[in-house]
């Protein structure tokens, strides 16, 4: 079984997202609004569009820059005052993860949630992520349908751990749990059964905080 941690890339800057910030601040400075992501295709030269909002994420995932959906020219740079301030961590939501049956999930980038470090307990600098809970499978572990759940991809996981977790081929959030020496996932709710992987098991990262909405 393989049994890892994955998740984005070390939080200083590549030479292409540094050069990418400068291009983002010196076009806001001249033309008062935000690049598209065309816009900054073209000036890099690259093949598509996906390949800027690529980097324009991994500068928000390392609080450079904030992405508004909704907009074309929703990129927001942060200053250092805003971005660093009273120890806030901008953490990137992801989108769902089922806590219930696992399913194959699709990940984009959908707003941040912003939540202070000492809530987290882990350094800024840790690759952080957001994910919104479908299903009831953990409601023996407080985490309900439509809460947020902050996971730490730099975590090392171990048993009892609540993780985010890739097996065989489809996501789902469960219990690490071990047994005579495998490790294998436990739902927190008698009407889902445990689940063993049958070839491979991923361990994406630990969650750190729950967070929900009460109106």
């Amino acid at each position: 079984m393989l049994y890892t941690t994955q998740m984005y890339s070390k939080s200083s800057l590549t030479p292409k997202q540094a050069k990418i910030l400068e291009f983002l601040q010196d076009f806001r400075r001249e033309a008062r609004t935000a690049p598209t992501y065309r816009e900054i295709s073209n000036h890099f030269g690259f093949r598509s569009t996906k390949a800027a909002a690529d980097h324009v994420h991994a500068l928000e995932r390392k609080g450079y820059v904030r992405c508004h959906s909704g907009r074309s020219r929703g990129i927001e740079v942060l200053s250092a005052e805003n971005a660093f301030a009273n120890d806030v961590i901008a953490v990137p939501i992801l989108g769902n993860i089922p806590a219930g049956h696992p399913e194959e999930q699709t990940e984009y980038l959908h707003g941040t949630l912003s939540i202070d470090q000492a809530i987290l307990g882990v350094s800024r600098v840790h690759r952080l992520f957001a994910l919104k809970v479908k299903g009831d499978s953990m409601e023996g572990r407080g985490i309900h349908k439509g809460d947020w759940v902050v996971a730490d991809a730099d975590t090392h996981p171990h048993e009892g751990d609540m993780v985010v977790a890739f097996i065989d081929g489809q996501n789902t959030l469960k219990t690490l749990a071990k047994e005579k020496g495998r490790y294998f996932l436990k739902a927190e709710n008698p009407n889902y059964s445990d689940l063993a992987p049958i070839n491979e098991m991923t361990v994406e990262g630990v969650v750190k905080a729950i967070i929900r909405r009460v109106s």
